[in-house]
């Protein structure tokens, strides 16, 4: 890629000491939008016809729930990907793959995030909030724990690679020491977040079959992972107004 120019990046807005490079809008960015919001549709309407009584209705806000976590973590993934197109800005052919590979995971396991979502709402319950999709053994649910997992390995796997091409490109990208230091920061954090799915994929082949269910709770790890992860990191990092 062409290098940015001084002027140009000292110009740019600063954001959480980073200085956002990519505030114009590139196609591929449109294109992961839309896609996004495909997705969020996908979800009202991939299981639930409108209702046509009180009965129906009831079952429709049942489903709340699961709905509304599936669309929060929907939205936490595109949030991750907007940001990391603002600070950095780029607009190259590794962009547009890193970017597709994401949307490629995103699309596939937006049914399955969703199943596993009632599921657990379902489970906390004690089936009042029910789901529709139907399990006939333990070793079913475990390989939904598995699958699901590996998508959230894949999804992590494409984050970290996302930070690493972009601190490979320090010198195009004018990074000083600060940026530079966070995005290897971020490229840990996402590489560490595979743990979880990975301890999730154990748990769901090592448990007593009874207590598969509880395989789920191994990304609850991530609330300890990221902020030990930044706070060790924290202690090392560059100062915000360190030069080139």
């Amino acid at each position: 890629m062409t290098p940015l120019k001084p002027e140009f990046v000292d110009s740019c807005p600063v954001e959480g000491g980073f200085r956002m490079r990519g505030l114009e809008m590139t196609r591929i960015e449109v294109f992961v939008d839309a896609a996004f919001a495909f997705a969020v549709t996908m979800l009202v309407i991939s299981f639930d016809a409108i209702p046509t009584n009180f009965a129906e209705m009831l079952v429709a806000i049942k489903a709340i729930p699961a709905f509304a976590v599936s669309v929060i973590q929907l939205a936490w993934i595109w949030y991750t990907h907007n940001k990391w197109s603002r600070r950095y800005g780029l607009d190259t052919a590794q962009t547009v793959v890193l970017s597709f590979a994401l949307l490629i995971v995103v699309l596939i396991y937006i049914y399955p995030m969703r199943i596993m979502a009632a599921g657990m709402f379902s489970w906390l319950t004690g089936q009042y909030l029910r789901v529709n999709f139907n399990l006939s053994s333990y070793d079913e649910l475990a390989t939904m724990f598995v699958f699901l997992s590996i998508g959230w390995i894949a999804l992590c796997l494409v984050y970290a690679r996302m930070y690493r091409y972009a601190g490979s490109l320090k010198r195009e990208l004018l990074l000083n020491n600060f940026e530079s230091y966070e995005t290897k920061t971020l490229e840990y954090l996402w590489l560490g977040a595979t743990g979880s799915g990975l301890f999730c994929i154990a748990l769901a082949f090592t448990l007593p079959r009874p207590l598969v269910p509880f395989s789920g709770f191994a990304f609850t790890l991530l609330a300890v992972w990221f902020p030990l992860m930044r706070r060790h990191r924290k202690r090392r990092r560059p100062d915000v107004s360190a030069g080139r």
